[in-house]
């Protein structure tokens, strides 16, 4: 019976004790914070204990501010899944050999962040495309035109329906112009340009606490203004922390492309990414592009069938090699239509008719 007593006045002053120390938050009441610090403790917190106090509080309101979804949806369901929701601030890398559409599969995510989520602004940087090429892409995908009808509506202008959706598109861009930018190599080619250009996001929108995503296409053409270096690897290893750095200082999502050594037509593995091993380890996430039909045409063993259209269609696999985010690593597959620079998420069926064929290659 005292042992029983014992426990009792142990868990009432526990209570007790707890009741000191935290309060249910009155506007969200499965949150608790803390009331009195020194009661946690029995006494005045150090420097330390107190800065600890802290970084538990802005993590816990970081959760909360999350929401259901936990980050910015793409529109790529299968994407979103990779992070348990939505895309979260962390660098994240796409990596592919030429001619297997990762400039295009970002751009998707891109628009999709743009489009789909309260409070976001999407800064798109392409370093080699102009955005002569870009924004057609962006028309074409908007509207489910080819890329060239958006590019040169003149050829096309006795088409109603063809300039009808183009036109749609321009306003489009016109009408997102708050969520979404488009820079090419005429606007900034550098770090310290592109970090200039997202504090210039943050003191326009300052009152909004915007969301922020940066894509860059690509890594491997960043310049360095500020310093120089003795090699090539010495760059990107100072390009790798400085883009991770902006995930953590201005909380941002940073993407970028980045091209894969040669694979002679296998499919890429993250050894793959030697020249680049540094922004490999800085990376949250790294994805790995792979398409078959774009390395070997018509050999191809893994596409898809369009009625509309004669010849094989490509098929993205997507591999979530490393990934920071959740406990995801695996392929995901995207039926692509590069005239339209779309991407469509393949069915269940599809998928394990895709996972069946490159396990027997």
């Amino acid at each position: 019976m005292s042992n029983f007593n014992e426990m009792m006045n142990e868990f009432t002053n526990q209570m007790r004790s707890e009741k000191d120390m935290f309060v249910v938050d009155p506007i969200n009441n499965q949150r608790v914070y803390v009331s009195n610090a020194e009661a946690i403790l029995g006494r005045p917190l150090s420097k330390i204990e107190l800065k600890m106090l802290m970084n538990i509080q802005n993590v816990d309101q970081h959760s909360w501010d999350r929401g259901a979804e936990g980050g910015l949806k793409t529109g790529l369901e299968t994407f979103d899944y990779a992070f348990e929701g939505g895309v979260q601030p962390g660098l994240i890398l796409i990596a592919a050999a030429p001619n297997v559409g990762k400039s295009a599969f970002m751009l998707k995510l891109a628009k999709g962040m743009s489009e789909l989520n309260e409070n976001v602004y999407v800064s798109y940087h392409s370093l080699d495309d102009a955005n002569n090429d870009l924004m057609p892409r962006y028309i074409a995908n908007d509207q489910r035109i080819t890329i060239g009808q958006a590019k040169t509506p003149k050829k096309y202008e006795d088409n109603p329906d063809i300039m009808e959706k183009r036109n749609q598109g321009i306003k489009n861009l016109y009408r997102r112009v708050e969520t979404f930018g488009m820079f090419d190599s005429n606007d900034a080619t550098s770090v310290e340009g592109i970090e200039k250009h997202i504090k210039e996001i943050i003191m326009s929108k300052e009152q909004e606490n915007v969301r922020i995503v940066i894509c860059i296409d690509s890594f491997n053409d960043l310049e360095v203004e500020s310093e120089t270096f003795r090699d090539n690897d010495m760059k990107n290893a100072y390009v790798s922390k400085k883009l991770k750095s902006w995930s953590t200082n201005y909380n941002a999502v940073v993407m970028c492309t980045a091209h894969l050594r040669k694979t002679n037509g296998k499919r890429p593995m993250e050894d793959d990414l030697k020249e680049t091993i540094t922004l490999r380890y800085e990376a949250t996430m790294v994805c790995l592009l792979y398409n078959e039909v774009g390395i070997k045409e018509e050999n191809a063993q893994i596409h898809w069938l369009d009625e509309d259209s004669e010849g094989k269609k490509p098929v993205l696999e997507v591999k979530f090699a490393k990934n920071k985010h959740s406990s995801y690593k695996g392929t995901k597959f995207y039926e692509f239509i590069p005239e339209y620079s779309e991407f469509i998420e393949g069915t269940d069926e599809s998928n394990r008719r895709y996972a069946s064929l490159i396990y027997q290659t």
